[in-house]
């Protein structure tokens, strides 16, 4: 084997290693989060409890991390911390809770619900959609699986001959665009219908901001270093609720500084469901970046396909 076909035969099992290892860990941290919310599910036990410490969020998308004390049926008390964010919730120290813990391990505890700020109001659901299903780990294994088999597969028809490569790969971005094109409406649609929802509007604060660096490929596969301005948004609704999170869009236009006003649409039934005015959100972010994807490779891959496969072979 020479060095012209073994260098990009490296380079190939370089890049086939690396989705394998990426996966392996989505797959192994997925495992785990879907015992433990199956546990909750399977045999969990309903309880009351107190918000006793308010964990910083240090830049965390999934929210506050809380201790709770909690109070078993039968007089038991202990501490245990819910790590899941409370769906971008904050729920401030001393808040009466309703929870969830596994019978086999009662440090293992999901709040679902928490008192309103302003008595006599009662408790409100965290997730008023549905508690969050388990994470399965089919998707991190099929992730892995299936983009070193792509990457194998292209780099073995590059190698065996060109020609094969010319006329499979045009088919495959044929096939996935009108894939990613689909994924990219429906995702319109449903981020229309959750707008419908936002009436309420109320003037949020950034709490933390700071800049990254991050890298893509640009021409010639250069590394193309460029910034974003990831920021926390903190805002209260009228009737007392609070949310505070890491927001999910960063951009490198926008550069908000801390204690920056920001005006935010949210659902009165669900606060945590929200938009800045004149932002654009993560949902539309990822549908029009599907969409441009979906067009591009369809017209390309719809092209290239009809040009080579209408080439008769020599």
């Amino acid at each position: 084997m020479d060095n012209t076909t073994l260098i990009p035969l490296l380079i190939l099992l370089v890049c086939a290693g690396s989705f394998l290892y990426k996966g392996i860990r989505r797959f192994s941290a997925a495992s785990k989060e879907n015992r433990r919310v199956r546990e909750l599910d399977r045999s969990g036990v309903r309880a009351r409890g107190v918000i006793s410490v308010v964990h910083p969020l240090e830049r965390s998308p999934q929210g506050h991390r809380v201790t709770v004390t909690v109070e078993g049926g039968d007089g038991r008390r202990w501490e245990a911390v819910d790590a899941s964010g409370l769906n971008g919730y904050l729920v401030r120290e001393g808040t009466p809770v309703e929870l969830t813990y596994a019978a086999g391990d009662p440090l293992n505890i999901r709040v679902e619900r928490a008192a309103f700020s302003l008595p006599p109001q009662g408790l409100y659901p965290l997730y008023p959609h549905g508690l969050p299903k388990p994470p399965s780990p089919v998707w991190p294994l099929l992730y892995a699986v299936g983009g070193a088999a792509f990457v194998l597969g292209v780099g073995v028809l590059v190698l065996n001959g060109g020609e094969a490569a010319v006329r499979f790969v045009p088919l495959l971005f044929a096939v996935l665009g009108p894939v990613f094109l689909v994924l990219a409406v429906r995702g319109l649609i449903r981020r229309a219908a959750g707008g419908r929802r936002l009436t309420a509007e109320t003037t949020g604060v950034v709490t933390d901001a700071w800049t990254e660096i991050r890298r893509r490929k640009g021409n010639s596969n250069q590394r193309r270093t460029y910034r974003v301005h990831p920021f926390t948004l903190h805002f209260r609704a009228a009737d007392g609720r609070e949310v505070h999170h890491r927001h999910p869009v960063a951009s490198g236009s926008f550069e908000p500084v801390v204690d920056q006003p920001l005006q935010v649409r949210y659902a009165p039934e669900h606060p945590v469901d929200h938009a800045l005015v004149g932002h654009m959100d993560a949902a539309l972010g990822k549908s029009v970046a599907l969409l441009f994807i979906g067009l591009v490779s369809t017209v390309l891959g719809v092209a290239l396909t009809f040009v080579f496969w209408s080439t008769p072979t020599v």
